[in-house]
């Protein structure tokens, strides 16, 4: 695999046929909207990860010649993780980070529209870089699976380059995978130090207990995280 961001990983895939909660948005322009996806109170317990709230992204698009609203949502975990103070600094570091997002799928007028692009995935990168900065990948690991939400999710793993703290340079794991469920799209991503920098070695348990409990459903809560960092219930 050639090297590339980060956001580039997350930005593969398409959409299948008609998707999502159809409604009419502003103009009466049809509005699709996801269901929103998050880690059970306790698998995250389980693994040591701590929520950090989801975002909710609308963006307008053109498809099959008619504007339309598609809403989707990204919920995020992390986990501080003791790495080498001679190396890293003292202290412990949000080091281990967990996304999923939720997308509707969507075709209008026999056009498909492919939601897990780069704007639409970009929260998840940006709160990934907020731990890591100038993430890279260079190679392409093994495959596995995962049975959740009643379904197989066969991940991807990566390896690659960041930066932490803003200054060490550190090599990264990275876990992909993506699966439709119901009405929806869904894209799960995973960062964490490679398992040489963990005193406890590797981080993939813990991750697999996060996949395993996911939950999506209608009615589910979540807090909705604003671009100023405020929270509500939906």
């Amino acid at each position: 695999m050639n090297r590339r961001l980060f956001i580039g990983v997350l930005g593969v895939g398409a959409f299948g046929t008609v998707a999502g909660c159809l409604s009419s948005g502003a103009d009466d322009r049809p509005t699709f909207s996801a269901t929103p996806a998050r880690v059970s109170e306790e698998a995250a317990g389980e693994a040591g990860y701590g929520y950090q709230g989801t975002r909710e992204l609308t963006e307008g698009a053109q498809v099959g010649g008619q504007d339309i609203e598609v809403t989707s949502y990204t919920s995020v975990y992390d986990r501080g993780i003791e790495l080498s103070a001679e190396r890293f600094g003292a202290g412990a570091v949000k080091a281990g980070v967990f996304g999923v997002t939720s997308l509707p799928q969507v075709t209008v007028g026999g056009e498909e529209y492919d939601p897990v692009g780069d704007r639409s995935t970009r929260f998840l990168a940006e709160r990934v870089q907020s731990h890591y900065a100038g993430i890279e990948v260079d190679r392409a690991l093994g495959g596995r699976a995962l049975q959740a939400l009643g379904q197989r999710f066969s991940f991807q793993a990566y390896e690659g380059t960041a930066t932490l703290r803003g200054e060490y340079d550190v090599r990264v794991r990275i876990d992909l995978t993506q699966r439709d469920h119901e009405d929806d799209h869904l894209v799960v991503a995973a960062v964490y130090p490679v398992a040489e920098l963990l005193p406890g070695g590797s981080e993939q348990g813990r991750i697999d207990i996060l996949t395993r409990g996911l939950e999506q459903y209608d009615g589910i809560s979540v807090d909705i995280v604003d671009q100023d960092g405020s929270t509500g219930d939906t």
